[in-house]
């Protein structure tokens, strides 16, 4: 399964909530994680804002899962999805929403996200907690 940033944010923050961690686990399976290269960026800039250290938070995130570098494919794909998105109303949904989406699909994974700018596409599980 692919994670979005939201989901590995969460993550960290509720790292001490056994059941929070056991309702992700439940979710993602035993299977492999992925994510995207560009997320990496996205944990850093968390951690930075958070006063927490980037490289330990960056370093964390590639223990748990294997990450997809970015083509030209994906990059096409991604704003092709935004436009997409943008469309059907997505107002808020970005590039880079757009880059994580087309990143999972190169690989033809589900993404999980808890960003219900998401909702509606069949290979992502939005989910609230």
């Amino acid at each position: 399964m692919f994670l979005d940033t939201s989901v590995i944010i969460e993550v960290f923050r509720r790292r001490n909530d056994p059941e929070f961690l056991q309702r992700v686990e439940r979710i993602v399976g035993d299977g492999e994680l992925f994510v995207s290269i560009v997320q990496l960026a996205e944990v850093a800039d968390w951690a930075v804002r958070n006063k927490l250290p980037p490289k330990e938070r960056v370093a964390a995130v590639k223990e748990f899962a294997r990450v997809v570098p970015l083509d030209e494919r994906i990059c096409l794909d991604a704003a092709e999805t935004k436009a997409g998105r943008r469309e059907k109303g997505y107002v808020d949904f970005s590039l880079l929403d757009g880059v994580v989406l087309a990143s999972a699909r190169s690989i033809g994974q589900r993404l999980m996200t808890l960003d219900g700018d998401f909702a509606g596409e069949a290979d992502c599980h939005v989910e609230r907690f």
